[in-house]
């Protein structure tokens, strides 16, 4: 009897990394990236378990804990709710639990943690198919072996992204996801300061400072919470000076970090071809799932087309599918892949 849990959380690196800790724990995990997206999960199937990020856009965790409950049929109406957030987001001991939620998790997620959670709020019969095997002690996976570079960046700490992401592989995966979100974050951020839009501003550094934290960037880390707190507490003048630092400092990583490329491109050498067929069939299925904001869809085509090595036109014109998903700008994702359409038939 598998154990099913929702996981909403609108920051990718976070919800990767909580993922990979359940499935570490033998428990499937479905994710939800936004309210909308959580209560359409909610109502297509009963979870045993919900883990909903407290500090998102648009809806926060509470607003979306109530919709999943009240909007949905009553699927969900009495699955115990977990809440996540940083120290920073925590609102004292009380107020999660009066909101509805059974209990709530600092992030990031500590194994030890979420297992205790898992069996404390699960239901009894389905408490023995969670496993126990701390992370800790398992093997190394060796994911680590191309990327002794890393020692390059004094202010990494590799030892502390294991840690908080469970595993070699799911460190390399995160950072892998920190990497190729930095242009379209540090965009996003620097848009929202231009125009003076706080609220977005607050919301998307909030997001650095987590990622950040999560592959052992500390001091980036900190730089964005002292930059969250000042767009919570309206000072406009720390803001004003340390923008600019910040976002030189976040986009330096994708040279920091650009041997990364390089990795990805000694393993593109050994995947197989993608032929026409293959390619007109995704391309086309990624522009019909991006009308539709099919979440689920969308990224198993992506997930699909990474098995196969692309031509160089054909690869830029999935990264820039990538981009757009890693941002979730269905537009974009739609007008990449239609770009694929286009030179095919003219």
């Amino acid at each position: 009897m598998a154990v099913k849990v929702l996981v909403v959380d609108d920051i990718n690196v976070e919800r990767h990394y909580l993922l990979g800790l359940l499935g570490k724990l033998g428990v499937e995990a479905e994710e939800a990236v936004s309210c909308d997206d959580a209560a359409k999960k909610a109502a297509a199937d009963r979870f045993d378990l919900l883990f909903i990020d407290y500090f998102m856009p648009d809806s926060d965790g509470v607003h979306t804990l109530k919709e999943i409950r009240q909007d949905t049929g009553g699927m969900n109406a009495d699955v115990p709710a977990v809440a996540l957030g940083t120290a920073d987001d925590m609102l004292g001991d009380d107020f999660f639990f009066h909101q509805g939620f059974a209990n709530y998790l600092e992030k990031p997620v500590r194994y030890d943690m979420l297992h205790a959670a898992l069996l404390l709020y699960l239901p009894e019969a389905k408490r023995g198919e969670v496993g126990n095997t701390a992370a800790e002690e398992e093997k190394p996976a060796g994911a680590l072996a191309k990327l002794a570079w890393l020692a390059d960046i004094p202010e990494l700490s590799v030892q502390e992204g294991v840690k908080n992401c469970g595993s070699e592989e799911g460190f390399v995966s995160a950072l892998n996801i920190f990497y190729n979100s930095i242009p379209n974050m540090s965009d996003e951020i620097q848009g929202y300061y231009d125009t003076g839009d706080r609220r977005n501003y607050t919301i998307k550094v909030h997001a650095l400072k987590s990622s950040a934290r999560i592959i052992g960037l500390a001091d980036l880390s900190e730089l964005a919470k002292q930059l969250e707190a000042a767009g919570d507490g309206g000072d406009d003048e720390f803001i004003e000076a340390n923008t600019d630092r910040l976002l030189e400092w976040y986009r330096s990583y994708r040279g920091k970090l650009s041997r990364l490329d390089g990795d990805a491109q000694e393993d593109e050498a050994e995947k197989p071809p993608a032929d026409r067929d293959l390619l007109e069939d995704a391309f086309s299925s990624l522009e019909e799932f991006a009308g539709q904001m099919d979440f689920d869809m969308v990224e198993t085509v992506i997930e699909s087309l990474k098995e196969y090595r692309l031509e160089p036109e054909d690869k830029e014109i999935f990264d820039e599918v990538n981009a757009a998903f890693m941002n979730l700008d269905w537009h974009g994702i739609a007008a990449a892949a239609g770009k694929y359409m286009q030179r095919i038939y003219g």
